[in-house]
């Protein structure tokens, strides 16, 4: 029985099923060979030049980031930075109390506190009679 009577429907040939040693040998470094990717010749060939080729990437590489990228850097921190205090403190989770509860209610407890007027701030804008 050989390698390609053994095979089902799409399944790998069955190595193990009494065919000859020399055979099995010959099948795999076919296989092998068809699964190794193609040799590009051409300009890196020269062991000399692959060695620049090296180098100049290495250099790449150990250069600073330029204006451009640090620039997207800073702004990619500032939206996330925008996006996740608003799942923090804005994004409806419903009614039930969830992980964000206790700080919601501290920072909406702080505007309010910074939105509304104190008692003595009140008492003033109405003797100025600027509050009825």
């Amino acid at each position: 029985m050989t390698a390609e009577q053994s095979t089902d429907k799409g399944s790998a040939p069955n190595f193990h099923s009494g065919a000859q040693p020399a055979q099995q040998s010959g099948l795999l470094a076919e296989a092998s060979a068809q699964s190794r990717p193609l040799h590009r010749r051409g300009l890196y060939d020269d062991a000399r030049l692959e060695e620049i080729f090296r180098r100049r990437v290495e250099r790449l590489a150990q250069r600073p980031p330029s204006k451009m990228s640090r620039t997207l850097q800073v702004v990619n921190y500032a939206l996330m930075f925008g996006v996740g205090s608003y799942m923090v403190l804005y994004q409806d989770y419903g009614d039930r109390p969830h992980c964000f509860t206790g700080l919601r209610k501290w920072y909406f407890g702080k505007v309010d506190k910074m939105w509304t007027l104190s008692s003595e701030e009140e008492k003033e804008l109405r003797e100025r009679g600027q509050l009825r």
